[in-house]
């Protein structure tokens, strides 16, 4: 089955275009966009290895607090030491280095908000995508294992259905 490079999730789901990308072992951002969010999945040599958002829901801080390895008021702090750096800092060093999450926690938080936000994605009933084979510099490479992600997905789509 030939998968376009962009088009809709309507069109072409999901699991089909990142089966596409594994099976022919690409490297590069998949991006899926509606309603003003965008959200991105690294891929290398077809292992997802990241994934970000526009959504503040899916940020780092907010993932930490949903899973209590951080409390909204340890978040706010590490949002305005955020803000002082004006962004030049990101947000899991500024957490490691002022002591409110361990590393070891910072890297259990990133594999969730990772599994989240590619979960997220199951859940657009549609939105545009585009694959762009390059990746963005200074992304941390964390390996999720797509394959025994796909029985936790079908299971977490079944509890919110």
């Amino acid at each position: 089955m030939f998968i376009p490079v962009s088009g809709t999730i309507r069109a072409v789901p999901l699991s089909d275009i990142l089966e596409d990308l594994r099976r022919r072992k690409k490297t590069g951002t998949l991006t899926v966009c509606r309603d003003n969010v965008s959200k991105s999945i690294y891929l290398e040599d077809g292992q997802v290895i990241f994934a970000a958002s526009t959504d503040p829901g899916d940020w780092l801080g907010e993932s930490l607090v949903k899973t209590g390895k951080l409390s909204q008021e340890k978040l706010d702090h590490a949002l305005r030491l955020y803000n002082k750096h004006a962004g030049l800092k990101k947000m899991g060093a500024i957490l490691v280095e002022s002591g409110l999450v361990p590393p070891k926690e910072l890297f259990t938080g990133l594999k969730i908000q990772v599994r989240d936000i590619i979960f997220s994605l199951f859940l657009w009933p549609d939105g545009d995508y585009r694959f762009e084979g390059r990746l963005p510099s200074g992304i941390i490479r964390l390996q999720i294992n797509l394959q025994g992600l796909i029985p936790e997905i079908i299971e977490r789509i079944r509890q919110e259905t």
